[in-house]
């Protein structure tokens, strides 16, 4: 815990509560980055559970070593699976710790997504959560507050983790791995979490194939309504990266604006010169797309058709003369 730079604050409390044998037994950790939070998760379910005992994991007894590998038997994460957690993973949960865990023992509840619970899956957590049979810690993850159920959040410890400057983040994807361009983008985006588990190449793949897929979106090509429908696109929606395509999108649009690229230097000679009202119109129907991708009752498919349909439509309407100039 001690070695998450810029996060003093919160862990220092955190530590301060585990001192005083005052942990709180459900905490939400909000943050736009939750990566980060489910790495200091796992060290709170470390540290709580270390056989040191200490205010810090030690890393290297057993306890430790388990929950760090995920196979610790009394420490679990719930993901969504597809576009919401269901009732059966809780359910399942509740199977798993439906015995007592041993004496020295703390068992701690990992939910990441924690805003993609449905009601009903949220009661079923929530009584259990009232009517634990050992003592359980549950850390709720999110960046989206408002869509955690009241009775769900009246009964969590709040911590709300602020963000690192830009630069910061920056140098810590470069020394993770990320070449340049990616870091660069990862640190300016807010829902970078849906790209984490990728390599670097596979997501430069996505920002090549994302700018190819523009020109399509501007030109009228149908190519483009087609990889929303069956294509690539489909596939990154299936596979659950549903915001942090739009942002990119958007990202590389409001770039193409401007006289100098910053992120996609690689890729300024794949620009194409349009009018600036027309780069708006793309603009502002993938902000309405995005806007409308929170709102969990609508298809996230629909939404992007909705984006290419209305985008190529007006445009055809307009009668503009687009052409392709290599910059």
């Amino acid at each position: 815990m001690n070695e998450m730079i810029g996060h003093e604050r919160e862990i220092n409390w955190l530590q301060a509560a585990m001192k005083q044998k005052r942990l709180a037994h459900a905490y939400l950790f909000t943050d736009n980055n939750q990566v980060k939070t489910k790495q200091l998760a796992i060290q709170l379910a470390k540290t709580i559970n270390c056989e040191q005992g200490d205010t810090d994991a030690c890393d290297t007894c057993t306890t430790c070593v388990q929950i760090e590998h995920g196979n610790h038997p009394d420490v679990l994460t719930i993901q969504p699976d597809g576009a919401y957690i269901k009732i059966d993973q809780v359910r399942n949960m509740q199977e798993t710790f439906r015995y007592r865990a041993p004496d020295h023992i703390t068992r701690v509840l990992i939910i990441e997504s924690a805003d993609r619970m449905r009601v009903e899956t949220a009661n079923s957590l929530l009584k259990f959560l009232e009517e634990p049979i050992s003592p359980m810690v549950a850390i709720l993850l999110t960046d989206k507050k408002e869509r955690i159920l009241p009775t769900i959040q009246s009964r969590c410890q709040w911590v709300r983790f602020s963000s690192l400057p830009a630069h910061i983040q920056q140098q810590k994807f470069i020394d993770d791995g990320f070449d340049q361009t990616t870091a660069h983008l990862l640190s300016q985006m807010q829902y970078r979490d849906e790209l984490l588990q990728l390599e670097s190449q596979e997501i430069e793949q996505i920002f090549q194939n994302l700018i190819t897929w523009s020109k399509a979106l501007l030109t009228g090509d149908e190519s483009a309504l087609l990889d929303v429908q069956v294509g690539w696109i489909a596939n990154e929606l299936e596979q659950g990266r549903i915001h942090s395509l739009i942002e990119i999108l958007l990202i590389w649009l409001k770039e193409w604006m401007k006289k100098e690229i910053a992120i996609f230097t690689e890729h300024r000679s794949l620009r194409m010169r349009v009018k600036e009202e027309n780069v708006m119109l793309a603009i502002d129907n993938a902000l309405i797309a995005s806007r409308l991708l929170h709102k969990m009752e609508i298809s996230n498919q629909a939404v992007w058709e909705q984006m290419v349909i209305a985008t190529q439509e007006m445009r055809k309407s307009k009668q503009d003369d687009w052409h392709m100039i290599i910059m």
